[in-house]
């Protein structure tokens, strides 16, 4: 899925980019990206999760790792709402997956 972030680095540089998440879970992602981040960056990501008409803004985020064009990176803080609807997609795709393993 897309994310967009933007932040301020430990210098307080203002940050922004795109990037594409190749996995995520309830507390963090890894994002690949060509933005140069570097580990401690403070971050807010905007997520396009698919089939969903809105961006799911997770408003605090920390890069806890950068490798090349790879980073990890923590959620902080969420809100209800978010993680809610982070939980349902998570949710949603497990289960397509047990499905698909039983169908198999």
């Amino acid at each position: 899925m897309d994310v967009q972030f933007s932040g301020k680095n430990l210098e307080g540089i203002g940050i922004e980019g795109i990037g594409v998440v190749r996995n995520l879970a309830m507390r963090g992602a890894l994002i690949e990206t060509h933005a140069r981040l570097k580990t401690d960056d403070q971050l807010k990501l905007h997520l396009t999760l698919p089939n969903r008409p809105d961006l799911l803004e997770i408003p605090a985020v920390a890069v806890r790792w950068v490798r090349g064009h790879q980073l990890g990176v923590e959620f902080l803080e969420t809100d209800t709402e978010t993680f809610r609807q982070l939980m349902r997609y998570l949710s949603d795709i497990h289960n397509a997956a047990r499905g698909q393993s039983k169908a198999g």
